[in-house]
């Protein structure tokens, strides 16, 4: 009898320790930080698509399917900067091109973009034989892992969610 209850004690011990395990470490790897403006339609897209709840304070956070996304509002529906949050896009941005060594690291449509400041707003650019894309970065914003997803892009953002380790 002892026996028996040894044995399931130590089944159900495995078994939560698996799938604890398991669930804690998809999760605690896979963060997104989304920046977004009130007044954007692509914002307002992928906020239903994630399930983005109402009324969440900047910097705060909610989990779909395992994901962890952390919102900032970067203008609000009278196009103002929030500046505190526009700081901390920038700073996320500096600190990937420090790890990484590279300002190459901003997805946009298929290409990859250079970051750069420019009035303490985030731009990207490319310059190629022809032609030269100089702008401002449009809304919404992803960060993830060691990427910058520009425009609600899902295959991008799976892409960019697949590389994080």
């Amino acid at each position: 009898m002892i026996l028996k209850q040894y044995i399931f004690t130590a089944f159900c011990l495995t078994v939560m320790l698996f799938s604890g395990a398991s669930s804690s470490s998809a999760s605690s790897n896979k963060t997104v930080y989304y920046f977004w403006a009130e007044n954007c339609t692509a914002c307002k897209e992928a906020q239903a698509f994630y399930k983005k709840p109402d009324g969440i304070k900047d910097g705060a956070s909610w989990t779909h399917n395992g994901i962890k996304f952390v919102s900032y509002r970067i203008v609000d529906g009278n196009n103002k900067v929030h500046s505190g949050n526009m700081n901390q896009l920038n700073n996320m941005c500096s600190a990937i091109a420090k790890r990484t060594g590279s300002s190459d690291f901003v997805y946009f449509r298929r290409d990859v973009y250079e970051y750069y400041k420019n009035k303490n707003l985030p731009y990207y650019r490319k310059e190629e034989k022809y032609s030269r894309k100089d702008e401002p970065f449009p809304t919404p914003v992803f960060i993830i892992g060691n990427r910058v997803v520009l425009g609600f892009n899902q295959d991008l953002i799976k892409k960019a969610l697949d590389a994080v380790k």
